[in-house]
């Protein structure tokens, strides 16, 4: 394994993944899918998260990342061929759940090929293999929107199956390379985190931001075309949010090293409050795209802070941090925050949806700042 065959499977796997999942709110839509229903939906792929991924860590433990991986590949694939044709809701939701145990892993497992990687070889980082995925879902982003413009969205389902089997030719094991690629995932010791009060109080405030961004990360697509926008529009806005990531992941390490993760953490949350905002009182397609560009902040400083928070809460457990994080925000956080905006959609709208995230977004970051501002007075007093 070398760095060039990871960049490329990050590359390549997320030009999979993002050509379904930025078009699958439309595409259910389109065929007559309540909002309620696409809540459920995207709350039953998040929910899977934090069951399916520790599994399938232990399960590469054994037989190492790579072999893991492609097993992942090639049964998300033949799922994922299969998915544009189940269009009964209560099918759809075991199908789903199906399809989320070999969805999932494939990033968490690419991460811990990557982190095995780097930490092995000093000349690269994991955020400069990283940057190759978020390259590759912006690409993907553009290209869909300009190919969905005109063709079925059906085919974002075999288009993403062939580019995961794709993935397969660099993850192949070459003849007389013994390195066995082990994921750092470890089971979580829940006594060990709730004596922790502050880790506690973090964790929860992970939650609700996951809870509270789930509109920007998941729901972005459905915003647009209730203002009017076209799947190209649509496809620009990921296309725009990803690109930004890539600068942002830089500018956030630094400004990490300076200031410290909270505060990077909340200068994500002052992001993500303009950005809904400007959503909610300025709901116009070309004032959107511009606040697209904000998602590197809201995005990027979030991820930088938090896995450099958590692993200085744990130090030398690498892997109850990135599972934490898994669990809390992209599991519990995104969840709730998807069968709300499934409610709420189907009631107000998402332009009425950005408004009440609004809020939410304000309390949470108000609250985080009081909390930071009164932590660190209490370290000065001691």
């Amino acid at each position: 394994m070398n760095v060039k065959k990871i960049k490329a499977i990050y590359f390549i796997m997320f030009l999979a993944l993002a050509i379904w999942r930025v078009f699958y709110n439309v595409f259910l839509e389109d065929n007559d899918f309540t909002v309620a229903e696409i809540g459920i939906i995207n709350a039953l792929i998040q929910a899977t998260v934090f069951v399916v991924v520790p599994v399938w860590g232990y399960f590469a433990d054994k037989r190492g990342i790579r072999p893991t991986l492609r097993i992942a590949v090639i049964f998300a694939a033949i799922l994922m061929s299969v998915l544009g044709y189940v269009l009964d809701f209560w099918v759809l939701i075991l199908f789903i759940m199906l399809l989320t145990v070999f969805y999932h892993p494939l990033s968490s497992l690419l991460d811990a090929l990557a982190v095995q990687f780097t930490s092995g070889n000093n000349h690269h980082n994991y955020g400069s293999l990283r940057l190759w995925g978020s390259l590759g879902w912006a690409i993907s982003a553009m290209i869909g929107g300009l190919l969905f413009s005109h063709f079925s969205l059906k085919i974002i389902f075999p288009l993403s199956a062939i580019l995961l089997l794709v993935t397969l030719f660099f993850l192949r094991t070459p003849p007389g390379d013994t390195v066995r690629y082990k994921p750092h995932f470890e089971k979580i010791r829940l006594r060990m985190i709730i004596k922790n009060k502050e880790l506690m109080i973090f964790l929860f405030i992970l939650l609700f931001y996951g809870l509270a961004c789930s509109p920007v990360n998941v729901y972005i697509n459905l915003y647009f075309k209730e203002l009017g926008a076209d799947n190209f529009t649509i496809g620009a806005a990921y296309f725009i949010q990803s690109l930004s990531e890539l600068p942002f992941f830089i500018v956030g390490d630094r400004l990490m090293k300076r200031y410290g993760a909270l505060t990077v953490i909340i200068i994500s949350m002052i992001s993500l409050f303009l950005r809904y905002t400007v959503y909610a009182f300025i709901p116009v397609i070309s004032v959107g795209l511009v606040m697209c560009l904000l998602h590197g902040i809201t995005f990027s400083f979030l991820m930088v802070g938090v896995v450099n928070y958590l692993h200085r809460k744990l130090p030398g457990r690498h892997a109850t941090a990135q599972s934490l994080l898994w669990v809390f925000y992209f599991g519990l956080g995104h969840t709730a925050g998807n069968l709300i905006i499934g409610i709420l959609k189907d009631i107000i709208g998402m332009t009425g949806v950005m408004v009440v995230y609004t809020l939410v977004t304000f309390a949470i970051l108000v609250f985080t700042s009081f909390g930071i501002i009164l932590r660190r007075k209490s370290k000065r007093t001691i």
